[in-house]
């Protein structure tokens, strides 16, 4: 029996002993289980990687699959309208070029021949101008106003000839023999020139202007300023303004000047019309004179680069003012008036421009023109009627 206990004693022990001895092995193969594991998945990771990096959609999670899938047909719309953009661009980049040429050959063409022979009489103008106020300086009166008039002119014509401009007059009765204010819109630096132009003397009062006090400063027009009844103004003080208009009051009342104010204040430099000052008209309350509303059309393609070959600019006088119509106004509703004058004579020019193209036009083209406006009548009535399906379902 003893026997049988110490054989059942060792036999416990070496299973213990055995059963201690393979723990640690099974410990050990964990850890490697557990280290394929990780490599595996780090395996599997770097290899998800390389596939997201070659193929735009992930295989992680129906999630990310479903947003790709939304996100997709946006990429798409991208890129057809960067596609639609390029094209534009092309297409762009073609008309430029065209136009680019087309302007230069305009402008290239201008005054070739005529500068040739005319740049001495030009030099030798604006050397005799500089003449005459040194005298007039040193010796007043040597120089009449009237030879100075009658010599600015013919400066003025010498230069619209060079310029290849043709100048066209209406309503030029409207312009009155006596002391009188002229409302003009300013396009161009040649405005003046036009109006001296056209200015004659037999006819109507010299003309004299109110301008900006950088023109005595300035090489190619300070000596022509001092040569005319011109009034520099300060455009950022108002005490100088105040001055200036009391000596046109006393231009227009006393020497009965015509004069000339650019209510606008600057150059507009195209057709469209920049909006009035509303104290710019005050002189002419001041001097108790007509107003003569005056509207210059395309002097801003004289010194433009694309102008045409000849420029044809036109003068409009409208109708005057008189001051027992002005006088009880206040000033800025007495230059929302004038604007509005001014404004439509533009507009008139432009309807019979619109009508001389009309006339080229062949058959088809008015047709088309005919069919897109009935287009436009008929969206309008439809605007129309929803407007009022509108106003009956808010009243019930």
């Amino acid at each position: 029996m003893q026997e049988t206990k110490e054989t059942t004693k060792s036999t416990s022990t070496k299973t213990e002993s055995t059963t201690t001895k393979k723990a640690p092995a099974k410990k050990t193969s964990t850890t490697k289980t557990e280290t394929k594991k990780t490599t595996t998945k780090a395996t599997t990771k770097k290899s998800s990687t390389t596939k997201n990096s070659t193929k735009p959609k992930s295989t992680a999670t129906k999630s990310v699959d479903k947003k790709v899938v939304k996100s997709a047909p946006k990429k798409v719309e991208q890129v057809i309208e960067t596609k639609v953009e390029t094209t534009n661009v092309v297409e762009n980049e073609q008309t430029s070029t065209v136009a680019v040429k087309e302007k230069k050959k305009d402008y290239l063409h201008l005054n070739k021949w005529k500068m040739l022979y005319m740049w001495a009489p030009l030099l030798n103008i604006k050397r005799k101008a500089s003449k005459i106020v040194r005298k007039n300086r040193k010796y007043p009166d040597t120089y009449t106003e009237e030879y100075c008039y009658t010599w600015v002119k013919k400066a003025v014509n010498k230069l619209l000839y060079v310029l290849d401009v043709d100048i066209k007059v209406e309503g030029i009765e409207n312009w009155l023999d006596k002391g009188v204010v002229l409302a003009v819109n300013h396009q161009s630096n040649i405005d003046p020139a036009i109006l001296i132009a056209i200015n004659n003397f037999s006819k109507q009062q010299p003309l004299a202007f109110i301008a900006k006090q950088e023109l005595w400063t300035d090489k190619k027009f300070k000596n022509f300023v001092r040569l005319i009844d011109c009034i520099p103004l300060d455009r950022n003080s108002p005490r100088s303004a105040l001055e200036a208009f009391k000596e046109a009051r006393e231009l227009v009342v006393d020497y009965k000047r015509s004069l000339v104010i650019f209510p606008e204040g600057t150059r507009s430099q195209s057709q469209e019309m920049n909006e009035f000052h509303p104290a710019s008209l005050k002189v002419a309350q001041m001097a108790h004179a007509p107003i003569i509303p005056v509207s210059i059309i395309n002097s801003y393609q004289v010194f433009a680069e694309d102008r045409p070959k000849r420029v044809e600019i036109k003068v409009v006088f409208g109708k005057p003012i008189l001051p027992s119509k002005h006088i009880s106004l206040k000033t800025e509703d007495l230059t929302r008036f004038v604007q509005k004058t001014v404004q439509e004579n533009l507009n008139k020019w432009e309807h019979e421009k619109m009508k001389y193209a009309l006339k080229k036009l062949t058959k088809k083209d008015i047709k088309q023109l005919k069919e897109e406006e009935l287009e436009k009548q008929k969206k309008a009535k439809k605007a129309k009627k929803k407007s009022v399906k509108d106003l009956f379902k808010i009243v019930d």
